[in-house]
């Protein structure tokens, strides 16, 4: 089990990232709505679905990071064979990696080590809250997935 900090900051420009897609979606909107007014049916049409593929690519090009300012966590995603779990502490993002296996169609269960193992092996922010994540994965997971080992 792998776990500590990722190497990963998130600063203010993420802000002002997502702002500026925002924006510019809005104008894509005004844009075509102008031109559909207008009679340019064809180009309105064109102009709405290319603000609408690229507001739908950045709002889940965006997601991970949104929830970590938001929330302060992103309950995770699969990487390989592995389950990564983060949080935001300050403006460095930290994560902890649980194992995955594969169940059949589409499913994966995580494993969360026992309270002793837990202990032993997280890094010190996540040590005590054990309890705490678990609910967060469960957001994630059905509980039947949550496989605890011994």
């Amino acid at each position: 089990m792998q776990s500590g900090a990722s190497g990963e900051s998130l600063g203010s420009s993420f802000r002002l990232l997502v702002a500026a897609v925002l924006v510019t979606c809005a104008v894509g909107a005004a844009c075509s709505l102008f031109l559909l007014v207008g009679g340019a049916v064809i180009d309105g049409i064109v102009i709405a679905a290319i603000t609408y593929f690229v507001f739908r690519w950045s709002w889940r090009a965006t997601r991970r990071k949104r929830e970590l300012l938001s929330r302060g966590y992103f309950a995770g995603h699969r990487v390989g064979t592995r389950w990564l779990y983060e949080e935001l502490r300050g403006r460095e993002i930290v994560a902890i990696e649980l194992p995955l296996d594969y169940v059949g169609s589409g499913k994966y269960e995580v494993h969360v080590p026992s309270e002793h193992d837990w202990l032993a092996t997280m890094p010190a922010w996540a040590r005590e809250r054990r309890a705490e994540i678990i609910e967060r994965l469960a957001t994630v997971f059905k509980r039947s997935q949550l496989h605890f080992d011994p």
